[in-house]
């Protein structure tokens, strides 16, 4: 990481604090009972992590990120008898709230696009298949979103229970052999064959998609006039066997599609610490930003979670770089700079430039 000078630093400081001063942040529901984390500006470029932090009023909470500037704000997903003890053990679990984080670095394709549309597939499939009701979308201000689950039946389920649903969401050991179950797991995939089946009907060819024979081709044409509704279901025992290999080809595909990439140990720890919705993302300036399920879709994390101003800032860019912000594309070489100021606390916090000439 670059050296990072005292005058930088004060700046970066001076904006954080301004922006705390005037914005308020999520307070997460049993306050008191979180632990709290921190990593302070002044501590780049090392990333020190101060915990171990208690609040009992949103009073003091605000004072401190007012007084003490974090570059970084967490909370504990757990509540704790004792949030300020020192050793975990001290703390006295009382329950978590259960999180899931979905990183577009993870995922196979698709970027920060693809992340935004895997959550809302997650939030629409813990909705409908698990009845949860009081859960909240964050957009975690980096290269994800997040979403936090409060609904009291979770509250107390261990790593293990948790990694279940892990494996239920992400359709970890799913097998063609049991695709016949009726399970709500499965009707996501034998739902993606049939729309391909389907599809490759209408459009006269499966014999290329699925390299089966001509004859064997408007077999499966007529069983799937006769038997629509069965197949949609999960049903395939209609299907001819000389398909089978095919079949199993789909599924793969089908499985590959629909599964949802979350970051496992992140809902599986009982004991995680999270982004503070509201608070600025150390290594970007963006908002961690909470959003309602009918906000996502028009959500542009670069134009919306943006939150300082124009006014012309002097950088020194310490390499060629290029970026878009709130509509703006910037194609900047090394050197002296005059930005708006939210191009300029992007790139500090980026690591590529410095305050002042």
């Amino acid at each position: 990481m670059p050296f990072v000078d005292t005058i930088t630093k004060s700046y970066l400081k001076q904006k954080f604090s301004d922006y705390y001063s005037r914005n308020e942040v999520y307070t997460p529901e049993r306050f008191e009972t979180r632990e709290w984390a921190f990593v302070s500006v002044d501590s780049i470029p090392e990333f020190i992590m101060h915990r171990h932090i208690a609040f009992q009023s949103e009073i003091e909470l605000r004072g401190y990120l007012i007084k003490n500037t974090p570059l970084h704000a967490y909370f504990s997903s757990a509540y704790y008898e004792k949030p300020d003890a020192e050793k975990m053990d001290d703390k006295m679990w009382k329950g978590a709230d259960l999180i899931f984080d979905i990183d577009a670095d993870h995922l196979p394709k698709g970027g920060l696009e693809e992340a935004k549309k895997q959550i809302v597939r997650l939030y629409d499939l813990l909705e409908s298949d698990f009845g949860i009701e009081d859960m909240m979308l964050v957009f975690s201000g980096g290269r994800g979103y997040h979403i936090h689950v409060h609904d009291e039946e979770f509250l107390a389920l261990g790593s293990a229970e948790r990694r279940e649903i892990v494996d239920y969401v992400s359709l970890n050991g799913v097998s063609y052999d049991n695709l016949m179950l009726q399970s709500t797991q499965y009707s996501r995939v034998s739902g993606c064959i049939a729309k391909i089946l389907e599809n490759a009907i209408k459009r006269d060819m499966l014999t290329e998609i699925f390299r089966i024979k001509k004859k064997t081709a408007e077999n499966l044409k007529d069983i799937f006039a006769r038997n629509r509704e069965k197949i949609y279901s999960g049903d395939f025992r209609t299907l001819p066997r000389t398909v089978r290999k095919s079949m199993e080809m789909v599924f793969e595909k089908c499985v590959d599609a629909v599964r949802i990439h979350v970051d496992p140990p992140v809902t599986a720890d009982v004991k995680r610490l999270i982004r503070l919705p509201g608070s600025l993302h150390g290594k970007t300036s963006l908002r961690v930003t909470p959003l309602a399920r009918d906000e996502i879709e028009e959500f542009e994390p670069f134009r919306d979670a943006v939150v300082f101003g124009d006014e012309q800032v002097r950088v020194r860019v310490l390499s060629n770089v290029k970026f878009k912000l709130k509509g703006e594309v910037f194609r900047l070489r090394a050197g002296r700079h005059e930005l708006p100021e939210y191009a300029a606390v992007f790139l500090i916090c980026r690591n590529r430039a410095l305050y002042g000439w």
